[in-house]
């Protein structure tokens, strides 16, 4: 008992490395990026999505440098919440970016949980021969956060070691299913139409997926773990984010190339397998394989997701920005309320709305998010020794992204803007009408 405790308990004697960092990066990247997001920047961009991916990318590139300037400036984990504190004295403005930050990531654990719970009822009838109902995703969604919900409550996390190793055989899987994707395809791959949805299907489409880069952040929060940070951080970020472009923009060709408008049609939510069990040398084993690292990759996307995000509320919460009841801590430091409000939000979003719905919505937060840290990086370039170029383009890139998608919603899905938009005007109505803002003692609030 005590062997399989410490093999569940994810403790690090020593600081993050560079290629935990990249491990880290990576899998927080990619977790549900590729398995969850292909099938609808598909729909959107097309046989151009390789380049939504890679629009994307290079904007969350140009992200990146704002991020790491602001972070080791201050050397602070709290990401752009807490650069916003630093650029402005309003409390409002803080705590609506605050909110901003929790919503993200409650949709991007939705999203996770939502392609968990499509690729167990996939797995049942590819796997073991057994059709279960739809109505059963949602009740498999909800399930699997509230597992990893009951694991983080434990204090029990996921052993180190084992998820550094398992992101590495990740990269290389779907590296080598691309590749094998485009070498055995069939056809011409110069005669396809690369834009079948229109020559502005792309720019609509980056606007779509940008939620699959949006766990580079998490390495912020892990600031104090990492080892030689100052060095160690910048590398292992861009590395991560260079990786994730790499196998987004590769599989993404590959999938456009062996799957047809109407098979996307039909394996929207699970069009990686789809496009992996057209090709000739791996058919339904390749399908297999696909459905098992979905499932493995979307469930510790969750887990660790959960674990930051949990942590970053509870760190929100100490600055008095939202209720001071998040700071709650145990004895063992579990933030057991930030834990709880995370995964509650998280279940009833995977529950009730679809991946399109989710994956925009988490779209739009972390475009906003992204846009302040490059604006706030952008202000205050002579203090953190930032080349102004960058987090310029960096914003220019994020908020022009935002019109793009919601005039996209307004034309073509007009509930699901209405949906996002009810969302965030109640985000920030809850926020300037939350007068409370008194300041507290941490150390009390954390023996309560």
């Amino acid at each position: 008992m005590d062997l399989l405790s410490s093999l569940l308990s994810r403790t690090r004697a020593e600081k993050l490395g560079l290629l935990e960092v990249v491990a880290m990066g990576v899998g927080g990247m990619v977790s549900g990026g590729i398995y969850a997001v292909l099938g609808v920047a598909m729909r959107q961009a097309g046989n151009a999505v390789p380049l939504s991916y890679l629009i994307a990318g290079v904007i969350t590139l140009l992200t990146a440098y704002s991020y790491l300037k602001l972070t080791l400036h201050y050397q602070e984990h709290g990401g752009a919440f807490t650069f916003v504190e630093h650029a402005t004295d309003n409390l409002h403005v803080a705590g609506f970016v605050g909110w901003v930050l929790v919503v993200g990531y409650v949709g991007v654990m939705a999203m996770y949980a939502f392609a968990f719970g499509a690729y167990t009822l996939t797995a049942a009838r590819a796997i073991v021969g057994i059709e279960l109902p739809q109505l059963l995703r949602p009740i498999i969604s909800v399930l699997v956060v509230a597992a990893f919900v009951g694991l983080n409550l434990s204090g029990v996390r996921e052993t180190g070691l084992f998820e550094d190793i398992a992101v590495y055989i990740k990269i290389a899987v779907l590296l080598s299913l691309a590749a094998l994707g485009i070498v055995f395809y069939r056809g011409d791959p110069v005669a396809v139409d690369f834009f079948n949805e229109g020559y502005l299907s792309p720019i609509t489409g980056f606007a779509i997926i940008f939620v699959s880069y949006e766990g580079f952040q998490l390495l912020v929060y892990d600031y104090e773990d990492i080892e030689n940070v100052e060095r160690t951080l910048p590398i292992g970020m861009y590395l991560a984010i260079a990786i994730a472009i790499l196998i987004y923009v590769s599989v993404s060709f590959m999938a456009t190339l062996q799957l047809t408008p109407e098979q996307l049609i039909a394996h929207e939510e699970t069009a990686l397998a789809a496009a992996v069990s057209n090709i000739p040398l791996l058919g339904a084993a390749g399908f297999v394989l696909v459905i098992l690292s979905a499932m493995k990759s979307t469930s510790s996307g969750i887990n660790a997701t959960l674990f930051g995000a949990s942590r970053l509320v509870h760190e929100i919460a100490t600055e008095e920005v939202i209720p001071r009841l998040f700071s709650f801590r145990n004895r063992e430091g579990v933030p057991v309320y930030a834990l709880l409000l995370m995964g509650g939000l998280t279940a009833a979003f995977a529950a009730l709305g679809t991946l399109k719905q989710i994956t925009e919505f988490g779209s739009v937060a972390f475009l906003i998010a992204d846009a302040v840290a490059n604006f706030v990086n952008l202000q205050l370039a002579d203090e953190t020794g930032s080349n102004r170029l960058f987090p310029a383009l960096g914003l220019v890139g994020t908020v022009v992204a935002i019109p793009i998608i919601l005039y996209h919603l307004y034309r073509t899905d007009f509930e699901i803007l209405l949906w996002i938009v009810g969302i965030f005007v109640s985000v920030f109505l809850l926020e300037f009408l939350y007068i409370e803002r008194q300041p507290f003692d941490t150390e009390i609030a954390d023996r309560l």
